[in-house]
């Protein structure tokens, strides 16, 4: 570990943490900040909610303060019109029988320990919907925000608000303002008091789930000059694709209805519980690794490996990381098992050197993409995926052509991919970045595929399960550029959004920091979510020292994968301190959001050091403003009192016993506290996950 001064980092540390850390042991610090209106996470509680079933078919769910009334299946974003109507009992529940024009509909209403559930079942039809919602149209009254998932990698996921019409100036326009926002896999309606409605399909195995909300807006007088009732729905359901039903009969995924007091622990009791049903992969360790990716991107070299590889073992104290990995650009897209010039005839080699090292060897492969250049796409021109004209569709292009999709019905296309995988497992690769994987889900009523009769997850399912079974159930799967649904149970880690810039991008970096700390409610429960690698370097890059600070705290902290990227050879000590500060645990540990859904400003997270029997407090600041705000002990811990530390890689300063925190962050500035009942000091060689650094 690099020397220090004690007393002047000491000067130093206390004058950047002034009134930021301060203790409201004073009536002028209670006086200067108010306490947020939050939702403690230690008050949460599961709550049960209920059916409430009508003669003409409809039903109504209530969860807490919140309602959907009215509710009635819908095909196709039209509500099904019944010629009659059978209602009556079922395990669990009560069950309704729609008859239609082309078929029946049945649901069945059940009623669970700590949730309740829609059974659907379709029969006498020749071919699924293209969307069927059991869930459909229910009018809702009592939420006033609500919790959007995204599809996949880079979102958009959050809270936000229920939006009302307002007034508009443009005269070119109605004054009308109707909107819709789709969310997937798990989605939420919050009250004001923050009951919760989370809804999800336990399987997602088969079909793409979504919900959407929306409203119909109305309005009065001449010149639509006054506003008129605006209604608010709900509708909740599966694409089915208008695939062919084997002896006209289907049976969909139930969907659960979970109720809590808070969104995170309602969100997070429905994720764990298709965790469970999906055998998600939690038993994997941490993922701590090395990638060139976003140092050299496609120009990433053999020579360079080699050189990073000899920088690591020189370096002492030696870096504990589990994975190195070869990044794209070893060979022609799509042609995986043929190099490019300046690699190795064969990639075992690669293999070889790094797991000689006793690190994890790691390898880039998009299983879905060719490139026009590459001998798959010449000689194979079958495999390609069609538009419904037949059509080879072209996905990407790049300076050297254009890039395209493999069709992952083709029975030939299956055998190529598991070659592919067969021979990397026996070159001794045990780590796998697959990129560009949405390629793979591309709705089947919108495509020519060589073999019908399969939904695009499906599809897409059965290719990721023959690369599991390929690469053994020991290898670890980052996947990127992806759907989430279909890949519980299957991959290790997921990036949940896009690249990182090389400076402080809104629209980048911003982005990233929203969709980490919206998605760790299923961090470490359906795989590690990975926001991408840490910058420490001090070349390519517009990052603050500070700005850089914030970001590899923020990814070590919450508790997934933490990687980086940088050229450890020309690494300052003071930079190589912090990557062994986030050195994690060796079993995943998420940190915990406090105050999420909250109007809390700063992104507060906290996470319990377990062999220490303290906690650590991260407070960022990821706006453009100074932000000041408090926080009670007693939220973040269940302690009334504590003693708190300002804490740094290898330097810590007491501040005191406190019930209350108070912080003063400039934008794009965090602290980290050290929270415990003993006046203790942090260890100089702690980290964040609660491991002694080797002083070695």
């Amino acid at each position: 570990m690099p020397e220090k001064s004690f007393e002047r980092r000491a000067f130093l540390k206390l004058m950047s943490a002034g009134l930021g850390a301060g203790l409201i042991s004073y009536p002028t610090f209670v006086q200067a900040f108010s306490l947020p209106a939050n939702y403690s996470y230690l008050d949460f509680t599961l709550q049960k909610p209920e059916w409430i079933l009508h003669n003409d078919g409809t039903f109504d769910i209530y969860a807490g303060r919140i309602r959907l009334t009215n509710c009635r299946p819908s095909i196709d974003g039209q509500s099904i019109f019944a010629r009659n109507t059978f209602m009556g009992d079922s395990p669990k529940g009560k069950r309704i029988i729609y008859e239609i024009d082309d078929g029946f509909v049945m649901l069945d209403l059940r009623t669970h320990t700590n949730t309740i559930s829609i059974g659907v079942e379709l029969s006498g039809m020749k071919y699924a919907p293209t969307w069927f919602n059991p869930l459909g149209e229910g009018y809702l009254t009592g939420a006033t925000r609500f919790f959007k998932q995204g599809l996949g990698t880079g979102g958009q996921s959050g809270i936000f608000d229920i939006r009302q019409s307002t007034n508009t100036n443009n005269s070119e326009y109605p004054e009308e303002q109707a909107w819709s926002y789709d969310s997937f896999l798990v989605t939420g309606l919050i009250a004001e008091n923050g009951d919760t409605l989370a809804i999800g399909a336990y399987d997602q195995s088969d079909f793409i789930q979504r919900s959407s909300i929306f409203n119909r807006p109305r309005r009065k007088g001449l010149g639509n000059s006054r506003f008129g009732n605006e209604e608010i729905f709900f509708e909740s359901g599966f694409a089915t694709e208008n695939v062919p039903l084997k002896d006209e009969f289907i049976r969909l995924p139930d969907l659960y209805i979970f109720c809590g007091s808070q969104p995170f622990g309602t969100l997070q009791n429905l994720a764990w519980n298709i965790s469970e049903q999906n055998q998600a992969r939690r038993d994997t360790d941490t993922n701590y690794y090395w990638s060139p990716f976003q140092d050299f991107r496609y120009s990433f070299t053999y020579q360079y490996l080699l050189d990073q590889l000899k920088i690591l073992d020189e370096i002492k104290p030696a870096i504990p990381l589990q994975t190195v990995h070869t990044g794209p650009g070893y060979c022609i897209t799509g042609d995986w098992l043929k190099t490019r010039d300046g690699w190795p005839d064969s990639m075992e080699d690669v293999a070889r050197q790094i797991f000689q090292r006793r690190y994890r060897a790691g390898i880039y492969v998009a299983p879905f993409a060719v490139h026009e250049t590459s001998k798959i796409f010449r000689n194979h021109p079958q495999w390609i995926l069609k538009d419904n004209e037949a059509n080879p569709i072209v996905m990407s292009e790049d300076s050297e052509g254009k890039l395209y999709a493999l069709d992952g019905s083709h029975e030939d296309v299956k055998d190529y991919i598991a070659k592919v995988f067969k021979a990397f497992r026996k070159m001794g690769f045990t780590y796998f970045e697959l990129d560009y994987l949405d390629w793979g889900l591309k709705d089947s009523s919108e495509v020519k595929r060589a073999k019908k009769g399969k939904s695009s997850v499906q599809i897409f399912r059965a290719i990721m399960e023959i690369i599991r079974d390929e690469i053994g159930a020991g290898s670890f799967i980052t996947a990127n550029k992806t759907p989430f649904s279909p890949l519980i149970g299957i991959v290790d880690a997921v990036r949940i959004d896009r690249d990182q810039s090389w400076k402080w991008d809104e629209k980048i970096t911003g982005h990233i920091l929203q969709e980490s700390y919206n998605t760790q409610y299923f961090n470490n429960v359906f795989w590690q979510n990975d926001p991408d690698v840490i910058f420490l370097r001090d070349y390519k890059t517009e990052f603050t020292k500070e700005e850089q600070k914030s970001l590899a705290l923020w990814i070590g902290f919450m508790g997934g994968s933490t990687g980086i990227s940088d050229n450890f050879k020309i690494m300052e000590s003071d930079k190589l301190e912090i990557w062994h500060f986030l050195e994690p645990p060796k079993r995943p540990q998420s940190a915990l959001l406090p105050f999420w859904g909250s109007n809390v400003t700063n992104k507060v997270a906290i996470r319990k050091i377990k062999k220490e029997n303290t906690w650590a407090l991260l407070v960022l600041n990821d706006t453009n403003q100074v932000v000041s705000e408090t926080y009670s002990i007693f939220d973040l811990t269940g302690q009334k009192e504590a003693w708190v530390f300002y804490w740094e890689p290898g330097f810590s300063i007491g501040l005191g016993k406190a019930s209350r925190i108070a912080t003063v962050l400039s934008s794009h500035e965090s602290k980290i506290y050290y929270i415990s009942e003993e006046k203790e000091n942090p260890a100089l060689n702690l980290t964040l996950g609660g491991k002694r650094m080797s002083e070695d």
